[in-house]
């Protein structure tokens, strides 16, 4: 069957049958953030696809679950799945069990990053991929907070104790090289990322869109520049970014 639409010039949504409220909430709590971005720069068109798991595999290589942001020929995508399916939400309990109950609902949370998912689609459209995953995932938590504080403040603050919540895991693999090289697990991976947007809220209360203005500035980035600049405008990252292992950090 044939997926149906929610027209938008920016961000149409494509649903599998059954789908409509779903899509319609995620679209528009995308659109909900769309103003914050718009001043820096033009917004991207960003297709929104909400699938069952049956036109999920039909589609996809990867498992059915986690949102995340596609970029190809067809331009830039975002996917997220219909409902979360069970063997993923037990995965996440089992991860989360030695911290106690979560400070929210795991679909809500997230839900809450399709935003995070977005702002990977705007660095690419904004030419500020840096081919660093490290550095990609933390300029990404920045741009997502940045406007969630701004348009969705309520769900900035949801964001700040879900991530302090999950920077208490005490994975085995710690290594941002590892991490670098996607050698971790999912729970490394929900530790970084709670790091790094822990980080990110510190340097959007210190000097607001100070960042994102000098990597617009200099755009188009890659490995080199945009860590030269990042450490330029914030020279104590580097011994932050030492502490997780990194070889010459960041």
């Amino acid at each position: 069957m044939a997926l149906e639409a929610l027209p938008h010039p920016l961000l149409p949504a494509f649903f599998s049958p059954g789908g409509a409220l779903r899509a319609n909430a995620l679209q528009a709590y995308l659109l909900s953030l769309t103003p914050a971005y718009a001043p820096y720069a033009p917004l991207p068109v960003v297709r929104l696809f909400v699938l069952s798991e049956k036109d999920w595999r039909a589609r996809l290589p990867y498992p059915y679950g986690l949102p995340f942001q596609h970029t190809g020929p067809e331009g830039l995508i975002l996917y997220a799945p219909l409902t979360y399916p069970e063997r993923l939400l037990h995965r996440l309990r089992e991860v989360l069990l030695p911290l106690g109950p979560p400070p929210g609902e795991i679909p809500a949370f997230l839900d809450l990053n399709l935003g995070h998912e977005y702002a990977h689609a705007l660095q690419v459209a904004w030419r500020l991929r840096t081919g660093a995953r490290w550095l990609d995932e933390f300029l990404a938590n920045y741009l997502f907070l940045l406007g969630l504080k701004e348009k969705r403040p309520e769900l900035a603050q949801e964001l700040r104790l879900f991530s302090a919540y999950l920077a208490r895991l005490n994975p085995e693999k710690k290594s941002l090289s590892l991490y670098e090289r996607r050698r971790g697990n999912l729970e490394s991976a929900l530790w970084f990322q709670a790091h790094f947007t822990l980080k990110a809220w510190e340097v959007l209360e210190k000097d607001g869109d100070r960042l994102l203005k000098s990597f617009l500035a200099a755009a188009p980035l890659d490995r080199r520049k945009g860590h030269r600049l990042l450490l330029a405008l914030y020279p104590d990252l580097k011994a932050w970014f030492a502490a997780f292992g990194l070889r010459g950090a960041p």
